[in-house]
């Protein structure tokens, strides 16, 4: 019993310097449109996305994101106005992502994705999201 307690403290204490490491790690909430460009041009209903964003050094950012009840995540790579990303969709199928995003205020983005599904049978869509950082 007691090397559990030791492990717990351990691996508590391995997270606690890696957060502190990592230099600015601060988490984001999105509002996601997906499928913008769908057959009968009718706005989707939002997904909020929950997710975190580290800054790896001169203007390059690096996070993880994931839509609420994990249906969609994905790992992304931010370089200026540019995303690159790589996840999967709620069928557990590959996607990419390639987009851009223009920052409104301080804080607060607008990111246009292009969803590639070329592994799957799915078409390729179109996605818009309103980013918060905090």
């Amino acid at each position: 019993m007691k090397m559990k307690n030791i492990t717990t403290l351990f691996i508590k204490g391995m997270l606690l310097v890696s957060f502190m490491h990592a230099g600015t790690v601060a988490p984001s909430l999105s509002m996601r449109f997906n499928d913008l460009l769908n057959n009968n041009n009718a706005l989707t209903a939002p997904d909020i996305a929950l997710g975190l964003e580290a800054n790896v050094g001169d203007g390059i950012y690096a996070g993880v994101e994931s839509q609420l009840g994990l249906t969609d995540s994905r790992l992304y790579v931010k370089l200026g106005y540019g995303t690159f990303g790589m996840g999967t969709n709620a069928a557990g199928e590959p996607q990419f992502t390639i987009g851009g995003n223009y920052s409104v205020v301080d804080r607060f983005s607008v990111n246009l994705d292009y969803i590639l599904n070329q592994l799957t049978a799915n078409p390729d869509e179109l996605r818009i999201t309103l980013k918060v950082d905090f």
